[in-house]
This record gives structure tokens, C-alpha cells and sequence, in this order.
């Protein structure tokens, strides 16, 4: 291992993986050098910074991905729902179903996603505004939206 800079940042995970961002490209200007690869803790492990790494930088990153999709409010968390790739669509654990678009369209349309990149899955409000299970899904919404 060869240290060849160094870029003082604040203990928080933001700062220092646009340090580690900084870092590598002053590395590659400077010196005409790129990683292969890059070793990190979750702290680096951000959906931002691993398509940063792979997508920009053909580096591959030896990081455990930054998992935010347990949920600790008592509601029920991703891994609950079953996910039907044939249908495009997940089904909550009071058996409804959650998708991109909620009336059939004559004409198809593309998923229901913005920039940020990702689809958003919806259930029904009138299947949730029903439900028992209502509570530990959206205790405070109309219905239960799920985001892919």
C-alpha cells in the first residue's frame, strides 16, 4: 500500500466519502493513477458513492452497500413484501398489491420513477384505508407507497 494524499474531513459519512471522491480525483490528475478497486467501511457505501465509483470511475468497490430499507417505526420493511418481476409489482403482507401505476392504461407507460432513479410502488388507498394491517404499514399516510 502507497499513501499518495491525504484529505482532512469532518467524522460524518457525507464528508467523507466527497473527501475519498476528492482524493481520487486529485490522484488521477495529479499523478495519472486509478484504483482498481476500493476498500470501505457502510460509511462509503451510499447508492450516491457506489454509482460514483463503478459508473464514472470503473472502480470497484469492495464496500458493504449502505442498507436503509429496515424499517425500525414497528412498520413493515421492504423484505415483507413479495416482489413479482413478471408483473412488475410487490404484494403487501395482507395479500394486495403494490404498483407502479394504479389504472390500466390502453397505451403503456414507463414506470413510475423521477431523476433520482428510483420506481415507486403504490397500493390501492381504498385497500389500505380497509385493512387491519393498516397501522404497521403507512400509519400515517393514505395508502403504502414502496420505492425499487
Amino acid at each position: 500500500m502507497l499513501i499518495v494524499d491525504v484529505e482532512p474531513s469532518d467524522p460524518i459519512r457525507t464528508a467523507e466519502a466527497f473527501a475519498a471522491r476528492l482524493m481520487i480525483d486529485r490522484i488521477a490528475d495529479r499523478f495519472d493513477m486509478t484504483p482498481d478497486k476500493l476498500v470501505g467501511d457502510t460509511g462509503y457505501g451510499s447508492a450516491e458513492m457506489l454509482g460514483w465509483l463503478v459508473e464514472e470511475r470503473g472502480i470497484a468497490p469492495h464496500i458493504l452497500v449502505w442498507d436503509k430499507s429496515k424499517r425500525t417505526d414497528g412498520t413493515f420493511s421492504r423484505e415483507d413484501f413479495i416482489c413479482d418481476a413478471a408483473t412488475d409489482s410487490y404484494t403487501c403482507p395482507g395479500n394486495k398489491e403494490l404498483r407502479t401505476y394504479r389504472p390500466n392504461f390502453s397505451r403503456p407507460r414507463k414506470p413510475n420513477s423521477v431523476k433520482d432513479g428510483f420506481i415507486r410502488y403504490r397500493a390501492s388507498k381504498h385497500d389500505c384505508y380497509t385493512c387491519p394491517l393498516k397501522p404497521q404499514y403507512c400509519p400515517g399516510d393514505p395508502g403504502r407507497r414502496l420505492m425499487r
